[in-house]
């Protein structure tokens, strides 16, 4: 029989306020490395990207911070156990269109800032990977037309020089 102490309990949560905090951390560098992938597209609409604070929507949610562009979906949020985890999707229109090269270099930007060296603490099994390609182009042009707001605000990352 398995007998949980309070000091017990108390490394658990110190183990995972560290462990969200990495995620966390992760989240932000993924994001920023990812932006200067879509510095090569000369039209606009294939540099902009979406930035949602769900946490300042006023909404009860799991999810806490999204960025999503014409073509992926990164997600922040918190599942049932209290873990963050980061969600990523890509639309399979853009896949369709421009390949897998865009794609494949999301991916290695997600798993540098993830992987165990990276981290002070282990996070990579913070990361989920959708195994079919979605519709985000629908979403994205769904959150453009709606605008911006106190939650919601849009970017274009400049064109390589």
């Amino acid at each position: 029989m398995t007998v949980k102490t309070q000091d017990e309990t108390l490394k658990i949560t110190q183990n995972l306020e560290a462990r969200n905090k990495e995620v966390d951390k992760a989240y932000v560098k993924i994001i920023e490395s990812t932006k200067s992938l879509l510095t090569p597209f000369e039209s606009r609409k294939y540099r902009t990207i979406i930035t949602v604070n769900h946490s300042k929507s006023g909404k009860e949610t799991n999810l806490i911070k999204e960025c999503l562009c014409f073509f992926f979906n990164l997600t922040l949020a918190t599942n049932k156990a209290g873990y963050r985890m980061i969600y990523f999707s890509y639309d399979e229109d853009a896949f369709a269109k421009f390949g897998a090269r865009l794609y494949n270099r999301v991916l290695r930007q997600i798993f540098r800032h993830t992987m165990f060296d990276a981290t002070k603490v282990s996070i990579e099994d913070c990361v989920r990977i959708s195994l079919t390609a979605s519709e985000v182009q629908k979403f994205f042009i769904n959150r453009l037309a709606n605008g911006e707001n106190d939650f919601v605000s849009f970017e274009v990352e400049e064109t390589q020089a």
